[in-house]
């Protein structure tokens, strides 16, 4: 067994590795290669590349704009859904154009082919269509044909001018039947008005109708039924003694046979019985009324009247002879008498009497009825109804007859003398015989009301101002004691130098 000795010993005289013994530490310096100025070119090179790489790979624009322009808000809403595009920086500006549909983008800010990022701001202008609010002139639409007026809404792309169609019997096809505006005037028309315009189809095409039967029916119903096919529905009236009155004796189509709208049917319509003409000459006006309740398809007028020697309410008179046959379409006139007394109304009295007067008026009302009235005045005195007024008259009077008015001489008035408040007594007599002054004359006459007229003349021996003469219109003396009606005048004449030739 080799020598138990430590493992190192075997390796030196000290028993340790030579490697284990104190070492002389000395530095070592190594020389440093100059540069290579073509290796640092290359790897400046290859790291602008990788930078250029990097950017388009990470950091560079990848969207294409596309070209909006003529398209709509929806391509742009997908297109921008569809790139990730940042929906908040994208704005619409909306603006009237006459050349470009509502909806039609019109501009955009990006250019058509240009790269951007999801972020990128975009501005489009949006067409709104033609401006509602310009004013158009409206043409004469009526003689216009329907082409011609959409010509013109197509030309002026007005949005709310529609044609309407309608079959007319009256106008002809492709012209205007009416029209009418709302929210606006003709003189204020604009592009956004409503209007609208009814354009004739022509007459209605004729449909096909099956003919019924309306014999002994009432006529009522086939003129409903005509009018509710559009037949043009004839009427012929015919007496008959075994179909009622205003139902159907015949029709000139056969039922059930087909014909078309517009088509005419001819029906023969019952009057009932005929009717013959009375002798009504002597009736009274009750058995009249009783009469035509018993034909009331007869139409009597019976409104002329006049006066006769008849009782009131007799007929006097027919226009159609008796025993004729009465046509459906006659019209028989009966003259009434107005009796034989003429009742003069109240109300006259008072009224001024002259020719033209109401009484007269009414006297020649009833003189041309037939009344022949005359009229005879009275003349008599009145103190309470003024001169020529009418003071009473008669309230009734016969055909023929004298009708009594009474007209107002005014008062009777009895002459006295008069003391004037000087104290002269004023004679009549004196003023007879021209011995007072024209005041006086007058001081007298207008103390008693008297009518009186003065006039003046030159008078040889009188001084101005003197009564020459006075007399009666009716030439009476005049004198105290005696009466003077109202209605005499008395005649005053008073001299005046100025009449002297």
């Amino acid at each position: 067994m080799p020598d138990d000795k430590n493992f190192l010993d075997q390796f030196s005289d000290s028993g340790k590795p030579a490697s284990f013994q104190e070492e002389e530490r000395v530095p070592v310096v190594r020389q440093r290669k100059p540069l290579n100025v073509k290796v640092l070119i290359i790897a400046a090179i290859a790291l602008i590349a990788l930078a250029i790489a990097a950017y388009f790979l990470f950091l560079a624009p990848k969207i294409v704009m596309p070209d909006f322009v003529g398209k709509t808000r929806s391509d742009v809403a997908a297109w921008v859904k569809q790139q990730g595009i940042e929906a908040t920086g994208v704005v619409f500006d909306d603006t009237y154009d006459f050349d470009s549909d509502e909806g039609t983008i019109l501009t955009q800010n990006v250019a058509a082919g240009k790269k951007v990022r999801n972020n990128v701001k975009l501005n489009f202008t949006l067409s709104l269509g033609p401006d509602p609010d310009e004013r158009i002139k409206v043409p004469d639409l009526e003689t216009m044909t329907k082409q011609e007026i959409q010509e013109w809404i197509a030309e002026n792309k007005l949005l709310k001018t529609k044609t309407i169609t309608a079959y007319n019997d009256y106008v002809v096809e492709n012209n205007v039947i009416d029209y009418s505006f709302s929210g606006c005037e003709e003189d204020s028309f604009t592009r956004g008005c409503t209007l609208k315009i009814n354009v004739s189809k022509g007459p209605a095409p004729a449909g096909k109708v099956t003919m019924e039967d309306f014999e002994k029916k009432p006529y009522a119903s086939v003129e409903a039924w005509a009018k509710s096919k559009k037949i043009d529905l004839i009427r012929v009236d015919q007496y008959s003694d075994k179909v009622d009155a205003e139902y159907v004796i015949s029709q000139s189509i056969a039922s059930g046979k087909t014909i078309k709208e517009g088509d005419s049917l001819t029906v023969v319509v019952s009057l009932g019985q005929a009717v013959y003409m009375p002798n009504m000459v002597g009736w009274s006006k009750k058995q009249v009324d009783a009469w035509v309740r018993k034909n009331p398809s007869v139409y009597l007028d019976m409104s002329k009247e006049v006066y006769s020697s008849e009782a009131k309410d007799v007929i006097l008179s027919q226009s159609k002879a008796a025993g004729a046959l009465i046509n459906p379409e006659d019209l028989i006139e009966l003259t009434v008498s107005l009796g034989n007394i003429v009742d003069v109304p109240a109300g006259f009295e008072g009224s001024e009497y002259h020719d033209r007067n109401g009484l007269h008026d009414w006297k020649d009302a009833q003189n041309e009825l037939g009344a022949g009235i005359t009229v005879n005045q009275i003349k008599e005195f009145s103190d309470d109804y003024p001169v020529n007024t009418i003071v009473r008259y008669d309230n009734g009077v016969y055909v023929g007859g004298t009708l009594n008015v009474y007209i107002s001489r005014g008062r009777n008035i009895l002459l006295e003398d008069y003391t004037n408040p000087d104290g002269k007594l004023l004679k009549w007599t004196d003023l007879e015989a021209g011995n007072l002054t024209e005041d006086e004359a007058r001081e007298l006459c207008d103390a008693l009301k008297i009518n009186y007229e003065i006039s003046y003349t030159y008078k040889a021996g009188k001084n101005n101002g003197e009564v020459i003469s006075a007399r009666r219109w009716d030439n009476k003396p005049i004198k105290a004691g005696t009466y003077l009606p109202e209605d005499i005048v008395v005649y005053i004449t008073v001299s005046d130098d100025s009449y002297k030739n």
